[in-house]
Parts: C-alpha cells; structure tokens; sequence
C-alpha cells in the first residue's frame, strides 16, 4: 500500500514534514534556503546594507596609509636628489631598488582604495529601499515563525538599506503593488500596466499642452491668464511628483521647460489682443 499523509504535509528530501513541524523548528526547515529563495522572487522582497559608515572609514584610513607612502616617496627623492655621489633619479628601468620596491607598494594601495572609491561611489546611486519592502520581508519572517536568528535580521532596522531597483509607482501608485491575504502582497503583469501608464502619460502630456492654448484664447487680463498658467505648472508638478521616479532637479527642469512654453502662449495672446 502506498503511503497516506496526513493533512498538512509535505514531502521534503523524502521525509514527511508536517505543518505542526515547520511552526516548531522553521530555523531547520525554513531558514536561509528558503529566505534567499523569497528574496529572489522580487525586487521588492530584497534589500542590503549599504555600509556607509564601514565605507567611509575604510577609505579614510586607506587613504591615510598612501598619503604615509607618498610622503615616504617624497624623502626618498629628495635624499637622493642631495645625495654624493649622483644619483641617476631620472630613469625607471635603473632606478634604486628602495624607490622600485616603494612605488609598487603605492600601485597596490592605490588599486584597492580607487577600486573601493568607485564601487563605493556607483552603491551611493542605489535607490533607498521604501519602507513597504521592509514591511514586506518583516511580514514573511512573522509569517513563517522567524526562520532566520534574530541578530541576523538586526540588518532590517538600519538607516541606510537600498535595493537593487526602483520600485514603481504604476500610474499613481493604482496598479502596483496590492495588499493580498494575510500580509501577502500580489502583482499583476507589468507589461498590461506599462501600457497603460504609457498612454495615460501620452493623454495628460496632450491635454496639458493644449487645455491652456484654449483657455488663454479665451482669458482676458494680465492677472488672469497669469492665474491659468500658475493653476497648470502647479498640476503638471504634482503630476511629476506622484507619477514618475525622477529626482527632483529633474523634475523641476521638466517644470520649468513647460512654464517657459506657457509664457509663449502668453507673448502670443497678447500680441492678438
């Protein structure tokens, strides 16, 4: 006869796990596998330190331990600049085996503190991680009875977390991501919202090109038609800001680029008036 299991089991590595099982020991049968597993599904579920205090002080002592070299190499030029009888300091291939040995001792240190600078540099452009996606992985670790030790969650209450990518907004934040049942979250396709925003984008642009063109004909007074375009740089901004991931500078540029149309349309209202 074959094997009956009961409700609320599974098959693990062939042994019967139950559920009462997982809920007493999810440090053997959850842990780290199934954490990382959870944590690929989705930017969203996958956030890392950045380490800005550990990044500053390796760099700042690195860069002390070459200026300690570089200042070593000074001396040693200028020993030999002075020194009887001449010495040739203008040559590589001949050059003093002290001197050979120092710089290629500063090459290393310069290496490593260039390569950390710019890694360092290129991790600072990392988005923040949003406070939903660490609610997200607090949610899974209450969900499966915290499966990881707790020092080794300790790294969810830090200031400087980042994730891989930007999460998005969706058009407004309406078709992100969606509350499911107990915590959980759900996602649709991308590919369906995309295009919807992307066409909502095209239809908005549109209407906020042509909506003032009309309304400026149709305006009378300084102050008045000054009032429309103030109403629409100000609904184009809120537009920007809630609907978009672009930073500020850039969003004030886009601002700024339309108030500068606007004011053509004004310039030529009153040349017809």
């Amino acid at each position: 006869m074959g094997t009956i299991h009961e409700p609320g089991e599974t098959d693990i590595e062939s042994n019967k796990i139950r559920q009462d099982d997982l809920d007493r020991k999810p440090r053997k049968y959850i842990g780290y596998q199934e954490f990382a597993r959870y944590s690929s599904l989705a930017d969203e579920y996958f956030v890392l330190r950045r380490y800005d205090r550990l990044h500053c002080r390796v760099l700042i002592t690195l860069q002390q331990r070459i200026a300690v070299l570089e200042e070593r190499l000074d001396e040693l030029d200028e020993k030999h600049s002075r020194q009887t009888p001449d010495v040739n300091n203008g040559t590589v291939r001949n050059d003093q085996p002290e001197r050979q040995l120092l710089v290629e001792e500063i090459a290393k240190e310069l290496k490593i503190y260039t390569e950390m600078l710019l890694s360092y540099k290129e991790l600072k452009s990392a988005p923040s991680a949003p406070k939903g996606n660490i609610n997200n992985i607090n949610t899974w670790l209450s969900n499966n009875n915290y499966p990881i030790e707790d020092a080794e969650v300790e790294f969810l209450k830090a200031k400087d977390l980042v994730t891989v990518a930007r999460s998005q907004k969706g058009l407004f934040g309406l078709l992100g991501e969606r509350n499911g049942p107990e915590g959980t979250n759900v996602y649709g396709s991308d590919e369906p919202v995309d295009a919807i925003a992307s066409a909502s984008v095209f239809v908005v642009g549109m209407v906020m090109l042509i909506a003032p063109l009309w309304i400026l004909a149709v305006t009378h007074g300084m102050f008045e038609r000054l009032g429309v375009i103030t109403a629409f740089i100000a609904v184009l901004l809120g537009v920007l800001t809630s609907a978009t991931l672009a930073k500020p500078f850039e969003i004030l540029a886009a601002t700024a680029g339309y108030s500068a149309v606007l004011v053509v349309f004004l310039q030529i209202g009153n040349e017809e008036a």
